[in-house]
């Protein structure tokens, strides 16, 4: 992950830089000439790079939540906002802790507008919506059958090697080899069939 970090970095820096849009500061002024940006480059590269990565808080479960809020969810909406005057805006927000009631909050005009821009993404960058067995609609339902199949545990891997049957027969309880019709239970995947296209 570090190296994957560094070379991504540093390509789109490169990219910046051959497009002319970094700016330099007095103190990199020399940067301008491309003989020493390739020297300055090429000692980056060298360099070996520790970017913090934090632990999640409370679990995956926890950091798969947190993000969910920024990137499935727009700033803020419409219900939350309780009051709109010229010069102030109040809106509900959770509370401090997990468990406390919602509270108040009013800010400026101004600062209100600024906190809100700070949720709108840069150029070229996209929200995630509905994708997945994250999306909002089955998630709950998703993940319960996902810690299901992983036994309550994580990474546990009980399932691993079962042929599609077999999954189906242990987590659904239901037996793909047993005919809804007569009850005869030797039936044999033999192929795929497609339905006919009239149209």
């Amino acid at each position: 992950l570090r190296d994957k970090f560094k070379g991504k970095y540093l390509s789109c820096l490169d990219h910046m830089y051959q497009q002319k849009q970094l700016s330099f500061s007095s103190s990199c002024e020399k940067l301008r000439n491309s003989y020493e940006w390739k020297e300055f480059k090429n000692d980056l590269y060298a360099k070996e790079w520790c970017p913090y990565i934090k632990e999640t808080f409370n679990g995956f479960g926890n950091a798969l939540e947190y993000l969910g809020r920024y990137t499935h969810k727009i700033a803020i909406s419409n219900n939350r906002i309780l009051s709109v005057t010229e010069k102030e805006v109040t809106f509900s927000a959770r509370g401090k802790s997990s468990g406390d009631p919602k509270r108040k909050i009013t800010l400026t005009n101004q600062e209100f507008i600024r906190r809100y821009l700070m949720h709108v993404l840069p150029h070229s960058f996209q929200k995630v919506r509905y994708y997945g067995f994250l999306n909002n609609r089955s998630k709950a339902k998703n993940l319960k059958l996902i810690f299901k199949l992983q036994g309550h545990q994580k990474f546990r891997q009980r399932f691993t090697g079962l042929s599609i049957a077999e999954l189906l027969k242990v987590v659904w309880n239901f037996d793909i080899t047993i005919c809804p019709a007569c009850g005869c239970c030797s039936m044999k995947p033999v192929g795929r069939t497609y339905a006919q296209n009239d149209w």
